[in-house]
């Protein structure tokens, strides 16, 4: 399948492709570390108020996080749509080395010595 038929298939699919896009976001923003801090910011948030108070205080937790995810995605979709826009064999020869290394360093299983700052 080439770019320009995934393209197609994505823009017509409008709803759909919405739908798709919201229960991977979904799926990928529920992990471990997110489930565990979830209770635990809500718990310090609400502490020590009265049950409205509380209440709306952790509408406005939830509602944060829901836009901070929301933001997140656009920055992340349109560096996407960023990054599909530079073709060229070029951007694939360098960025491609590049993240093979970056990977294997991240996995500690290359150790470059890199500049640190103080």
């Amino acid at each position: 399948m080439d770019a320009e038929a995934l393209r197609s298939a994505v823009e017509h699919a409008g709803l759909a492709a919405a739908g798709v896009g919201f229960i991977a976001g979904l799926a990928f923003g529920f992990n471990p570390v997110a489930l565990a801090s979830i209770p635990v910011s809500l718990a310090y948030v609400t502490k020590g108020r009265d049950r409205g108070e509380a209440l709306l205080f952790g509408v406005m937790f939830i509602l944060g996080m829901v836009l901070t995810h929301i933001v997140l995605g656009v920055i992340a979709g349109l560096g996407g749509k960023w990054a599909a826009g530079l073709t060229g064999r070029a951007w694939g020869l360098v960025l491609g080395p590049l993240l093979i290394v970056l990977g294997l360093m991240w996995a500690g299983w290359l150790r470059l010595p890199l500049p640190s700052f103080g």
